[in-house]
């Protein structure tokens, strides 16, 4: 029997995540950061026709100055875990219960 390419359950939603040497104030948490895809570069980025890997390292960038946040959030946070208010601020040793 053949999958229906159309059935959702037919399809791993995945993501990869590729770092870099962190820069600037994101290197006091962690020695690596995300590197980012500009909008207007989407298409070319997903486009399995598009082989050229000198062109396609040139769509990743680093993330301006002020486009990541740190924040604390659960140490049960997982990439195995769905639960949104995990990722909801974890209280900091100055906040009040």
């Amino acid at each position: 029997m053949a999958e229906d390419d159309n059935d959702s359950a037919a399809w791993w939603a995945t993501c990869t995540i590729l770092t870099t040497e962190a820069a600037d104030a994101a290197g006091r948490i962690h020695p690596l950061m995300p590197l980012a895809i500009a909008p207007a570069d989407y298409d070319a980025w997903l486009d399995p026709a598009h082989q050229d890997s000198d062109e396609l390292r040139a769509l990743l960038t680093s993330p301006a100055g002020g486009r990541l946040d740190a924040r604390a959030v659960s140490t049960a946070t997982t990439c195995e875990t769905t639960d949104p208010q995990l990722l909801d601020d974890a209280p900091r040793a100055h906040d009040s219960p």
